[in-house]
């Protein structure tokens, strides 16, 4: 690794990492250079979308966002593996003519379908009080997951099949009632219990996918990264979003949206780093929490269509709010902290809103700052 890019979101995620990604990506092959996309944070709930200048779109979840540009992907062992989304978009990718390399961490953690209903029934018995969550089982992952190897991709990988469907039966009949305990949940839902009176259908076809999927992947350590000339360190999610981010709890991801784990991997390597935090004209946010600058949407842009962010039960529809210059450049500031690095800034969606482009310079001004008022690599601009 010669070249780092570390692509940050700077408020709740939705702002635009996939264009930088994809954009970064198309610079490195243009110098003919190698390059390797790292997700480093969240699983299959990024949403990340390229659209190609031949417009070819794509909403990435687990492969890198620069995939539409030759770049392999690497998923870190901070990254959560959904085997059932990973084989959909696969086929997804190969439908659209992209065939990419993708290495997974032998330590990822892996999402079950049974991780995904605990989430989803969860937020159902919340009602009003929902937290908001994407359904996806993120969180409920972690807590099942511990330091039990046969917790990680490997350590299930190297089980035989009859163990696997036995762990997963375990999980179903004497997990998921646990955990529903602690929710306060005595009694499974009808429609649930009804699902999970499938669990034999269930469990065999998530060991075809999860089989499946290592047909697929190779399964390696971070020194994966030293193979790559330029590695692109793709974040998910955003800045507010972080876990340790007290003041915005519960709402918030269960990972570290900011440059911590990309500088881990970097560690001592001597590399020519940029840390580009990346922010839309205006603020969006998915489901409940604070939002200080909240706004309706004809505040901002009435005609916005947002192919990406649709409504859906868990995190009903998209919210906006205003873009405060000098709180996000606080934020950015606070996560940059004393890093050595070449600091940029990209502001996408210039089209749907307008950003006072001289303010932006002044507040910004020891940063190269990048504009696009479009959806793909070409539409990229020095500000």
């Amino acid at each position: 690794m010669k070249t780092a890019k570390i692509v940050i979101g700077a408020n709740f995620g939705d702002e635009g990492k996939g264009l930088m990604t994809d954009y970064f990506a198309h610079e490195a092959k243009k110098q003919g250079k190698s390059c390797l996309v790292v997700c480093h944070n969240g699983g299959s709930q990024r949403g990340h979308t390229v659209v190609s200048p031949f417009g070819i779109r794509h909403v990435f979840h687990h492969f890198g966002s620069g995939s539409f540009e030759s770049a392999d992907t690497y998923l870190s062992s901070e990254f959560i593996v959904n085997p059932i989304i990973f084989q959909k978009e696969l086929s997804e990718l190969r439908e659209k003519g992209i065939i990419t390399k993708c290495f997974i961490d032998r330590n990822c953690r892996f999402t079950t379908p049974f991780d995904m209903m605990i989430n989803q029934i969860a937020e159902e018995y919340r009602g009003d009080a929902k937290h908001g969550s994407c359904g996806l089982g993120i969180f409920e992952t972690i807590v099942r997951s511990g330091t039990d190897q046969s917790d990680t991709v490997y350590g299930f990988a190297n089980r035989s099949v009859p163990a696997m469907r036995e762990l997963l039966d375990n999980i179903v009949t004497k997990y998921v009632p646990d955990r529903l305990q602690q929710f306060g949940i005595r009694n499974i839902p009808a429609k649930w219990a009804e699902i999970l009176g499938n669990k034999d259908i269930i469990i065999e076809n998530y060991i075809h996918d999860f089989l499946e999927m290592l047909e697929h992947v190779q399964t390696v350590g971070e020194d994966i990264v030293d193979a790559y000339d330029t590695v692109i360190f793709e974040g998910a999610q955003g800045l507010l979003l972080d876990q340790n981010n007290l003041e915005y709890m519960p709402h918030l991801t269960p990972s570290n949206t900011g440059i911590k784990n990309s500088m881990d991997m970097i560690g001592n390597r001597t590399v020519e780093l940029e840390v580009c935090y990346v922010s839309r004209t205006y603020m969006t946010r998915h489901g409940a929490g604070r939002f200080d600058t909240e706004c309706s949407k004809s505040d901002i842009n009435e005609k916005i269509i947002d192919l990406t962010n649709v409504p859906n039960p868990y995190q009903d529809s998209i919210r906006y709010g205003m873009l405060v210059l000098e709180d996000l450049k606080n934020r950015i500031c606070s996560d940059l902290g004393n890093v050595n690095a070449t600091k940029s800034l990209a502001v996408t969606h210039i089209n749907e809103y307008e950003v006072n482009q001289e303010e932006l310079r002044k507040v910004f001004n020891e940063f190269g700052i990048y504009g696009s008022d479009g959806m793909t690599h070409d539409d990229i601009y020095q500000i």
